[in-house]
């Protein structure tokens, strides 16, 4: 049985093109899902901090519409390899 989604906490922040304004936050929900919160309008993130590795998409992927978990894989990579964090 699929568990609730109860409580979610922020993970990452969205920035915004000039890579300094927060555009939204990302959330994991206690029944593994994610989902993003926009400040603004939708769709204008150019970053996310703390990247994500690979790793913390594959679990909720299967859940998360599609169009999410894509936003999220493209701002996590840059040329097809993923990001530092120091970058």
């Amino acid at each position: 049985m699929r568990r609730l989604k109860e409580e979610a906490k922020p993970i990452a922040r969205l920035l915004g093109k000039d890579k300094k304004r927060t555009v939204g936050w990302v959330y994991l929900w206690n029944s593994s899902d994610l989902s993003v919160l926009w400040l603004g309008e939708e769709g204008v993130a150019g970053a996310i901090e703390p990247v994500f590795l690979p790793e913390v998409l594959e679990d909720p992927i299967s859940s998360m519409p599609v169009d999410v978990a894509e936003f999220l894989e493209a701002l996590s990579t840059v040329d097809g390899k993923t990001q530092s964090s120091g970058s």
